[in-house]
């Protein structure tokens, strides 16, 4: 090799050696950078040549290494450096490790270390040649750690150990290697980070890190240090780094391995991978190991999340662009190891967004390009790259991951068509290959062709297809769906090919995969169907299939009406409901298949493709709120609720008004998720259902404290009853509420269902769950919204379904039940037989009906009355009373020859009288003769017994039996009431209302009448709230508005309802009255009377019937029987019948029995009917409403049929059209301003303060400054006289997120002042505590180490660094008691167990070998306290014990008077004599070793040292001095050269003083002004003055609960000038003692500050030596040790004050040389919290500081806590207490003040009444050696001396600032 010069030869090595800082002996180093790197490819051809011509031979060693090894083994010993030899390792690391092998190279690294043990790069050369060498397993026995000063040999060498103890049987090895690794990565994290090393250095640290980060503990240390990351990645180039810059691949590569490894899953193992798995962990246990069979517990740093965190801290660092720019290297390994690093990161979903923003997938594209040929199938290394490239794919579409260059996607279908083809590929990456494949598919009809084309490609997906999976079956289906969409030859292959037989086979798999269960799969499978049968041969295939299986057309067929069941199909699968896509699809192919199509040319032609991916997307049906109907008119409203029915979408809204239309069907749309989904949501925010009224008056009631109704009106079978239904069952579900009674409200109200639906429904020709009565349920909230109680008002029954009913209608459920399903006993009690023996429910032939089960439907009555708490008494009478009319009913009766009637079977009237408990006779006579009686002017006449006809009896029968029945109803609704009375005071109610609908029959009778009056009610309750009601407010709060006509129906209501002039109710009355006797004149006379209605429009006479126009439609009414029932009265006899059973239950039933005597006409039909209607009205009108408006879309309630003649005619008499013009016109919401304000003065500054009402205007100025601070637009609301009006329901819900926001809002200032403030407390108790625990900590240290001072007793000199005023004596340096690893195997060598050291540290020991000189020998020390303990290290056995030395054995302990550090163990007779000891902590040794020895121990001191070499030979050691020592001592030949030391009599250098700084306030946080909360210069915004709300009265206002400020301390306040009191008479003033300042004296907080010179009057003395003094009227604290007494002069003494709190002990006057007084500025000290102060333990860890900085003796004594008398000023001599200032001796300069803590004491406050402060207790002194008194025990007391009145009196401030 040439060096600049010429050649290097060794005499010119020689000579370079001499200069040992800049020799490097090789010839490598000297090359400059580009000619090094040429070396290196000279090197490496050189070595790779040798190998080509010497190939591997089976059996031994190979051929070429040996050749290397000989040719290069002489050259690096003699000749060649160590560059060299690492260079080796890296082209050629066989040949290299077999020269590393040989005798003597590991001594050649040692002696280069020794011969140039200056020479930085000669160290630097070993550390990467030792690097190297350690990261192959046969160097690593090889290399001792001595010779492995570098981290980067370390940390191979650890790993390779470790790597190597897993593959044996060393397990502690491998935990012992394992534990260094955190300490290497810190190490090698700095440098990195300092940013001082060169490329190659940088290059070895980052291949260590690379080694190190596989272990979970590093990984998560690394990951989160942003420092270190971003310097990492700094260190890439962001440009393409040249070829021969082999530095920066090994660089980038290392980056590379870093990041892979941070960014790492754990493997997740397949089955069979698992399986494997588990027989190893068998085996292993079966050999012996200590592991179980059980699976190892995942580190909770390996799982995903946490790995997923790091990937996230790992791009946030830089990451990606390292990856983009690595990605342009030419490397296998960089590129592999890109692939993984990707597919890591992409795991996670979040990061795919990021990694396409920086280009990733271009990066994976170059990465899989370069390491692939379009000849040779790809690598299985290359499967991440290409998976990663896949997950990218489906995420985003093909535009998005490759841009708009169609090249990019045709260059990745190749590798993803690879993924899928590779046989090492699982499903997950099959899977994500089909499913990119797929999106590339369906971008355009060149990725279509080039998918198809892929060779084998399409065989594959075909195969998947039939995969069990149902995922990889679902997307090979859907890949074939779109290449048949969108590539031709797809098509042709699928079903446009003209061979019929090889369509067949294909087809008959598509048709295969439309019937399987998986929705996805049968969407793409149909879809792909409905392409291709758009020829005519796929259709000619179809019919074949068909032909040949006779499935094809049911499986079609079964796309459109899932009903249709195949012939292999189970019978008792449920068919579940018809998808849209799917029925799209089967009508397209059944159309296809079933045209005729002429015969095409020969030429294929393009064809129509359908787009599968209609089906996945559900299309919005019409508008959801027909508010935005373009026109409004009736066949728009039709035409928009038709779209919707059709789309299964039911609700729709015009405005707050829900309109429904009933589906026939479930469509699964109350489940508890879609539930869930509407709790907490406006209207607004999710689509139209009930659920959404729901929440909205549960919402409104709870935000405004008013009463909720749902009215929900509609005609039978419109699906009233349903909603109510669905109402209770979301209330239940969101009001909350844990009580076990309100879980039985919620209970007991979803129960009432199913009970009043089987007693107060029926099955009628509209309806199958008709309800034949109106329910009002009203549900009581207490004021957390809770339900305490629920009521049930009952409206009109129709009773007379009981006794009849129209043919194929039935009678109430409840009936069917009983006899379908009633218990053994029940039917031999009751007498019980089916429902075809009675007469009352089987005249109609309807026993059964469809869709409903009467036995499941009576166990879940039986269950409600169970939940409601009917007993089962109450329960087996109400059952004896269905049974009594079920028998009532079969009562015939027989016309006798003189036309009377008589009962044809009396076995069945003894049964009657057996179930109602009377005699049977008289139920015969009752059914078969009336009694009469006569009146003659006013008096009572005779009583006849007039016998009835088979017609009248039968009347009577069935008046019986209804009353029974309706009776009976009215008892099970009061006895539910009773249940479920209110728990307690009800706040609030949210009424339901379920009632009759609007009917027109053919035989409309007095029931229709009913039914249709109230519901004109309710239709006159919507106009009068939502039309006529809110067209008069606009004009009376003078209201901008469009009037808007429409039909008020108070006209209908007053026709039937009116008394003057009288209505139909009022003519049925007169009528009933007149002809009370004859129901056939009563009716004339009605008939008459209807003529006086003919003047009202709506009315018209028709002889015995007359219509009345309702605003639902005209209904023509007959006549006949209508007085009878409206009369709705037993006979006496019924009655008397009645009245004499036994049974009570049935005495209950008619309890209110009419009173013979009275002459006052008992209410009709009409008259309950009509109160209960105006007490409905009362009560609907006092709550707010919402409304669901029901609509039935055909008479036979069929799931497909839509009637639009009849909705026309329910959108007309609804009155939706003039509904949606005046929710357009009109405002959706107004309220008082009151009521605004009320609830929104939060939302503007002007209005509010901290939750506080603080408007002191109007209420209607406060609406009004609301809504504009809020930022709404002005012509979103109006002002009106005395309401607010808001236009749009959006403005409102904006309002209420708004002041829900706000209360968050809040919520989080609250939160951010408590944090605050706990931060500054904190910090405030950590200053306090850290000034407290280093000055306590200092003073332990201190006082160990003065007892070390006093056992020399100024017999030897010292070392200066022994000197040092912050040396402590910690003891234990080597952490024996602690965690370290140094010190754990000590413990563990000399067996210590639960003992504590006391001392350990590193020594030398004095060994004599044979012939030779003694030498010093490194060792181990140990003290505890009972034995010395002497270890050695080997190589071999590593540390082991090698001496124990019992305590009681040393008798003394000799050393020199010079300065050196050897010492002798003086101990009794042994064959190993005295150990002699070099130790650098000799004094610490030595009063070590005296205190546990209770210094029983000589300390011997002369000019030599004598000890016993063996039992019975002693040896002296001379100490000479000799000033040409330069460092420490030299040891040679029995004596000791040694330079001169410090005096003998020198002692601790004084603390050093603190620099004076700025004690700086506590400003964190955004709530803390600048300057510190103690800073009260700037003021924030004034509170003002919480006013009362509008409404509310000021007393009212002042019960608000307002935050009560805890007491402060008074600050200080200026003097207010008031009139002088009068003098006071004089009198003689005592003579006050003044004094002179000494010095200047800042005061704090509670003290005078004074300047020298100054005079001042003394007020009070106190023993802790603070004076309470006036100064100019003001009075304060000072240290009496800076005042002088001065001559009193006679002053008049001012009123007396009180003195302020006395602060601590005062300073200490000042050394000449103490610092000057702190500035003015440091004074100010923040506010602190109240911390109680505790005696704390010395920490040895802690950071040391100066021991009282600034208050060191005068005398330079290093005892700061030793007593020292101080003369007082009035020359009285006192103890000063330890922590107080002693008085200076020099008095030159002003004593400075201690740094203490402040709190914010009152300017002038009365003085504490504490007691004295406890005298300090006196100092332990050390015995002079030998002197047998034992020293100060080492341990730390918890309360020092010298500490206590410190403590005391922070302690005492602190007390006093908490009392005030």
């Amino acid at each position: 090799m040439n060096a600049q010069n010429g050649d290097i030869s060794l005499d010119f090595l020689m000579r370079k050696s001499q200069d040992v800082a800049a020799f490097l002996p090789d010839e490598l180093s000297y090359l400059p950078e580009p000619s090094r790197s040429k070396a290196y490819l000279v090197l490496s051809a050189f070595c790779q040549g040798t190998r080509s011509q010497n190939p591997q031979e089976s059996g031994s060693k190979n051929s070429a290494t040996e050749t290397l090894e000989k040719v290069f083994q002489h050259l690096i010993i003699s000749l060649i450096g160590l560059s060299f030899f690492s260079a080796l390792f890296h082209v050629d690391w066989q040949s290299a490790s077999c020269i590393f092998a040989q005798d003597g190279v590991v001594e050649y690294v040692t002696d280069a270390l020794d011969l140039f043990s200056l020479s930085a790069s000669v160290a630097l050369e070993v550390a990467r040649m030792i690097g190297q060498a350690s990261g192959h397993k046969a160097c690593r026995a090889l290399i001792p750690e001595e010779i492995s000063p570098a981290a980067i040999a370390l940390v191979k060498l650890s790993r390779g150990t470790a790597t190597d103890a897993t593959e044996g049987a060393d397990a502690s090895q491998a935990t012992q290697s394992t534990s260094k690794d955190m300490e290497l990565a810190n190490l090698l994290k700095g440098m990195v980070i300092s940013d001082k090393d060169s490329l190659s250095s940088l290059n070895d640290v980052v291949e260590g890190l690379a080694y190190l980060s596989v272990d979970p503990d590093v990984k998560h240390a690394l990951a989160n240090d942003p420092k270190f990351l971003q310097q990492l990645f700094t260190l890439v180039p962001r440009r393409k780094p040249p070829p021969t810059s082999t530095s920066n691949s090994s660089l980038l590569f290392g980056i590379l391995l870093i990041i892979s490894n941070l960014c790492a899953y754990r493997p997740r193992l397949s089955q069979e991978d698992a399986q494997v798995a588990k027989l190893k962990r068998m085996a292993k246990a079966g050999n012996g190991s200590n592991r179980t069979m059980s699976e190892e517990p995942l580190n909770a740093l390996e799982d995903d999340v946490a790995v997923r965190s790091r990937c996230r801290q790992v791009l946030a660092s830089g990451a990606l662009d390292v990856l983009s720019a690595a990605s342009g290297v030419e490397s296998q390994g960089i590129r592999l190891a890109l692939g993984k690093i990707y597919l890591s990161i992409v795991e996670d979903k979040d990061n795919r967004g990021k990694v396409l923003q920086s280009g990733g997938a271009r990066s994976l594209s170059r990465v899989i390009q370069s390491s692939t040929s379009t000849s040779t199938p790809i690598d299985t290394s290359l499967l991440p790259a290409i998976q990663a490239l896949a997950k990218l794919t489906i995420t985003s579409s093909p535009l998005q991951v490759f841009g708009p260059d169609d090249g990019a996607m045709l260059d990745a279908i190749r590798p993803l068509s690879q993924l899928l083809l590779h046989p090492s590929s699982n499903l997950l990456q099959q899977f994500e290959a089909l499913m990119a494949l797929t999106n590339l598919a369906s971008q355009s009809t060149g990725c279509a062709d080039r998918i198809y084309s892929t060779p084998h490609l399409l065989n594959k997906v075909e195969l998947l297809m039939l995969e069990e999976h149902t995922l990889i079956r679902r997307a090979a289906t859907e890949l074939i769906c779109n290449l048949i969409g969108g590539s031709e030859k797809a098509f042709l292959r699928y079903g446009g090919s003209p061979d019929v037989h090889a369509t067949k086979s294909k087809l008959q798999v598509l048709l295969a995969m439309s019937d399987m269960d998986d929705l996805p799969t049968r969407l793409a499978a149909s879809g792909a169907l409905a392409t291709v049968t758009s020829v005519s041969t796929a259709c000619q295939a179809v019919f074949e299939l068909q032909l040949d299986r006779h499935r094809a057309f049911s499986i079609i067929a079964r796309l459109i009406d899932p009903s249709v069941t195949l012939e292999d199909d189970d019978p008792d699968d449920d068919q579940t409901a018809g998808n849209p896509g799917l029925v799209h699809r089967g009508v397209a192919i059944s159309k296809k298949a079933g045209k005729k199509t002429a015969p095409k040319s020969a030429g294929v032609t393009k064809v129509a493709k359908a787009d599968w991916k209609e089906g996945f997307k559900k299309k919005q049906a019409g508008v959801s709120d027909m508010t935005l109907l373009t026109t409004i008119d009736e066949n728009n409203i039709n035409n928009n609720l038709q779209k919707r029915w059709t789309a299964g979408e039911i609700y729709t809204y015009i405005g707050g008004v829900l309109i429904s239309v009933n589906p026939f069907k479930d469509l699964g749309i109350y489940t508890d998720e879609t539930l869930q989904k509407y709790k907490g949501k406006n209207r607004l925010e999710v689509p139209p259902h009930v659920f959404s009224i729901a929440e909205s008056a549960y919402y409104n009631m709870n935000a405004y404290h008013e009463n909720q109704c749902v009215i929900i009106s509609g005609e039978s079978g419109a699906g009233k009853t349903e909603a109510a239904k669905r109402i209770m069952q979301y209330i239940a579900a969101v009001s909350g509420g844990e009580d076990s009674s309100i879980q039985e409200i919620k209970e007991m109200v979803l129960a009432t269902n199913p009970l009043l639906e089987s007693f107060g429904c029926a099955k009628t020709l509209r309806n199958n769950n008709s309800s034949r009565h109106g329910k009002y349920l009203e549900i009581m909230f207490n004021t957390h919204g809770e339900p305490i109680g629920a009521q049930i008002t009952n409206y009109l029954l129709e009773k007379g379904r009981v006794v009849g009913q129209l043919e194929n209608e039935r009678n109430f459920h409840i009936f069917y039940q009983f006899t379908k399903a009633a218990s053994d006993e029940q039917r031999e009690q009751f007498g019980l037989q089916g429902p075809d023996a009675y007469e009352y429910i089987s005249r109609s032939n309807c026993l059964e009906v469809q869709g409903i089960d009467d036995s499941n439907d009576y166990a879940d009555t039986l269950n409600a009355m169970g939940v409601i708490g009917l007993s089962n008494q109450e329960q087996n009478e109400i059952f004896r009373m269905l049974a009594a009319i079920l028998w009532l009913g079969n009562v015939r009766f027989e016309e006798m020859d003189d036309g009377n009637s008589a009962i044809s079977d009396t076995g069945i009237t003894d049964f009657i009288a057996y179930l109602i408990e009377v005699d049977s006779a008289m139920v015969q006579k009752v059914l078969t003769s009336r009694v009469v009686e006569t009146q003659r002017g006013g008096r009572r006449g005779s009583v006849y017994d007039v016998p009835l006809n088979p017609a009248q009896a039968t009347a009577g029968r069935d008046a019986l039996a209804k009353a029974i029945y309706n009776n009976l109803f009215e008892w099970i609704v009061s006895r539910i009431n009773v249940s479920m009375k209110a728990r307690s005071a009800s706040a609030q109610v949210i009424g339901i209302l379920d009632i009759f609908g609007f009917e027109i029959f053919e035989d409309n009778s007095f029931e229709q009448l009913c039914i249709n009056y109230v519901n004109e009610k309710l239709q006159q309750i919507f106009i009068e709230l939502t039309l006529k009601t809110e067209q008069e407010e606009y004009v009376r709060e003078q209201i901008k508005w469009n009037p808007i006509k429409y039909f008020n129906n108070k006209i209908v209501c007053d026709l039937i309802e009116e008394r003057k002039p009288p209505g139909i109710f009022a003519a049925l009355n007169d009528a009933c009255a007149t002809a009370h006797a004859d129901p056939a004149a009563a009716d004339n006379s009605f008939v008459q009377r209807t003529a006086m209605l003919s003047s009202n429009a709506h009315f018209e006479a028709r002889g015995s019937q007359f219509l009345v126009r309702h605003y639902a439609g005209d209904v023509m009414y007959n006549i006949a029987g209508m007085t009878d029932k409206n009369k709705d009265a037993l006979v006496k006899d019924l009655f008397d019948l009645v009245g004499s059973s036994g049974n009570q239950f049935l005495q209950t039933l008619f309890s209110d029995r009419p009173d013979p005597s009275s002459k006052k006409r008992p209410p009709t039909a009409g008259d309950r009917i009509k109160a209960s209607a105006g007490a409905l009205v009362d009560n609907l009108m006092k709550a707010q409403p919402s409304y669901i408006r029901t609509i039935k879309p055909n008479q036979n309630r069929s799931p497909t049929e839509y009637d639009t003649k009849a909705i026309l005619h329910q959108i007309k008499y609804l009155g939706l059209q003039e509904n949606i013009r005046v929710r357009r016109a009109g405002f959706a919401y107004r309220n008082t301003f009151e009521k605004m304000v009320e609830r929104f003065y939060l939302l503007s500054p002007s209005t509010s303060y901290a939750g506080e009402y603080t408007w002191q205007g109007d209420a209607k100025s406060g609406c009004e400054k609301i809504l504009k601070d809020t930022g709404i637009a002005k012509d979103e609301w109006q002002m009106g006289v005395t309401k607010a009006f808001i236009k749009n329901p959006e403005t409102l819900f904006a309002l209420e997120t708004m002041r829900d926001r706000y209360w968050h809002n809040m919520a989080a200032r609250i939160q951010r002042a408590w944090r605050n403030y706990w931060r500054y407390k904190n910090e405030c108790a950590r200053r306090i505590q850290r000034f407290w625990k280093n000055n306590k900590e200092a003073l332990e240290y201190a006082k160990v180490r003065d007892y070390g001072h006093r056992v020399l007793a100024g017999r030897k000199e010292r070392r200066r660094y022994s000197l040092l005023s912050y040396r402590r004596f910690l003891g234990d340096y080597l952490d024996v008691n602690g965690q370290n690893i140094v010190g754990s195997d000590l413990r563990s060598a000399c067996g210590l167990g639960t003992e504590q050291a006391t001392f350990s540290s590193r020594v030398q020991i004095l060994v004599s070998k044979w012939l030779q000189s003694s030498k010093p020998s490194p060792r181990f020390l140990v003290v505890t306290a009972k034995a010395v303990y002497i270890a050695a290290t080997s190589q071999k056995d590593g540390i082991s014990l090698e001496r124990k030395i019992p305590l009681v054995t040393i008798k003394s302990i000799s050393m020199s008077n010079l300065r050196d550090d050897w010492l002798a163990l003086n101990c009794n007779a042994s064959e190993e004599g005295d150990p002699i000891l070099h130790c650098y902590f000799k004094t610490e040794l030595t009063a070590n070793l005296l205190t546990l020895t209770q210094a029983s121990i000589s300390v011997l001191i002369g000019p030599s040292i004598e000890y016993a070499k063996k039992k019975d030979k002693k040896a002296q050691i001379q100490f000479v001095r000799d000033e040409t020592i330069a460092k420490d001592d030299v040891y040679k030949s029995h004596s000791v050269h040694v330079p001169s030391g410090e005096p003998s009599s020198s002692t601790s250098r004084p603390a050093a003083r603190r620099k004076p700084g700025i004690v700086r306030p506590i400003t964190q946080g955004k709530l803390l002004r600048a300057g510190g909360p103690s800073d009260k210069g700037k003021t924030s915004r004034p509170k003002p003055a919480a006013q009362p709300l509008p409404g509310k009265s000021a007393q009212f206002a002042a019960v608000r609960p307002t935050p009560v400020a805890p007491k402060s301390a008074p600050a200080p306040s200026t003097p207010i000038s008031v009139p002088p009191p009068p003098p006071p008479p004089p009198h003689k003033e005592p003579e006050a003692e003044l004094y002179k300042a000494k010095f200047a004296f800042e005061g704090q907080e509670g003290e005078i500050s004074l300047k020298k010179d100054d005079t001042v009057e003394l007020v009070e003395k106190d023993e802790n030596g603070w004076w309470l003094v006036r100064k100019d009227g003001q009075e304060g604290w000072a240290p009496n040790n800076y005042l002088e007494l001065i001559p009193p002069k006679p002053k008049a003494a001012p009123a007396a004050r009180s003195p302020p709190p006395r602060p601590p002990p005062p300073p200490s006057a000042p050394l000449a040389v103490a610092a000057a007084p702190i500035p003015a500025s440091s004074a100010s000290k923040p506010t602190v919290s109240i911390v109680s102060v505790k005696s704390l333990a010395a920490d040895a860890s802690a950071k040391p500081v100066a021991v009282f900085p600034g208050l060191a003796p005068s005398n330079g004594s290093a005892v700061p806590w030793k007593k020292s008398a101080v003369v007082s000023a009035n020359g009285s001599s006192s103890s000063t207490p330890a922590s107080s200032r002693p008085s200076s001796s020099l008095g030159v300069k002003p004593p400075p003040v201690a740094p203490k803590p402040k709190p914010v004491p009152p300017p002038v406050a009365s003085k504490p009444s504490g007691g004295k402060p406890s005298p300090k207790p006196p100092i332990p002194t050390a015995p002079r050696p030998g002197a047998g008194v034992a020293p100060p025990k080492v341990s730390k007391p918890s309360a020092p001396a010298g500490q206590m009145d410190l403590a005391a009196a922070l302690a005492k401030r602190a007390q006093k600032i908490a009392d005030e």
